[in-house]
């Protein structure tokens, strides 16, 4: 699951492999996949140009170009990026390919084929996926517990909403969501306004705890370079519902919260009571 791990790791590799490096082709081999131009014109616009940084903001990947223009790529939940020698066997569920000087290619697969790329002038493209739109990144250096209240202070919804909506916290995914309130033992049914200062505090531990290990261990998906992660894809809770709680055995318990599903130990992360589930809030890719 491409999570933030998951896609900054690939943004690092990003930076060592091909920053400083021009396209000489690609080929849309799902025309789906283009969100924006066309892919013709995708294809056209590609041609030549050198890669000048990559980025992450959220789970966008960013390549900015040298004509001015911005190259991104989203995951979506199981897209996955590799560079391959160019002629490469090229995996039934590739959707684009990118060759790059060097005799090599990037090869975008996806099994589910939601993955998607974009190719536009920087500040229209911005807009076009609504990047300034985002909230704080969570691994970030700025993002202080302090930062997270103020975020928090008047969300009265759900806290698993909450934390999955980008324009507040800008790339928390589900998985890493509800592991986040597990290491912090709150509930995820609770009002994210009605959290103390200390759980604030626990909580921005536990964001930024998973958020790093995940790092730490390159995430769950394969890397650039098809090395595997050793992240788990279910770490202490996320999907294993009715598995006892790693702290205390307890049944891991599930619901569907804004539509996403949540997953948590009752008796570590105790409701206060929890109230009911609010509608879900509207959330960017």
């Amino acid at each position: 699951m491409a999570e933030v791990p998951e896609v900054e790791i690939i943004v690092r590799d990003l930076k060592q492999a091909v920053v400083g490096r021009r396209f000489v082709g690609a080929e849309v081999l799902v025309p789906a996949a283009v969100r924006f131009v066309s892919p013709r014109d995708f294809v056209q616009d590609l041609q030549g140009r050198k890669v000048l940084a990559a980025e992450r903001r959220a789970k966008f990947m960013l390549l900015t170009l040298d004509d001015g223009q911005t190259l991104a790529l989203h995951f979506m939940l199981w897209g996955e990026l590799q560079l391959k020698p160019a002629g490469s066997e090229r995996p039934p569920e590739t959707l684009a390919v990118l060759t790059l000087e060097g005799n090599e290619e990037l090869q975008l697969t996806d099994t589910l084929g939601y993955a998607r790329v974009a190719l536009g002038p920087t500040a229209r493209l911005a807009s076009q996926l609504k990047l300034e739109e985002l909230g704080p990144d969570a691994l970030d250096a700025s993002f202080t517990p302090e930062v997270l209240a103020k975020q928090l202070r008047r969300r009265r919804s759900p806290l698993k909403t909450v934390l999955l909506n980008q324009r507040v916290l800008a790339g928390l995914g589900n998985r890493d969501a509800d592991e986040s309130m597990w290491a912090a033992g709150i509930d995820p049914r609770r009002l994210a306004s009605s959290l103390s200062p200390a759980e604030i505090l626990r909580l921005h531990r536990g964001i930024r705890g998973v958020l790093e290990e995940g790092l730490r261990l390159r995430g769950t998906q394969r890397d650039l370079f098809g090395v595997q992660g050793l992240a788990k894809h279910r770490r202490n809770i996320f999907g294993k519902t009715g598995a006892p709680c790693p702290r205390c055995a307890t049944p891991v318990s599930h619901l569907r919260i804004g539509g996403r599903n949540t997953h948590w130990c009752a008796h570590c992360q105790p409701s206060e009571g929890a109230p009911a589930e609010a509608p879900a809030q509207a959330s960017l890719l």
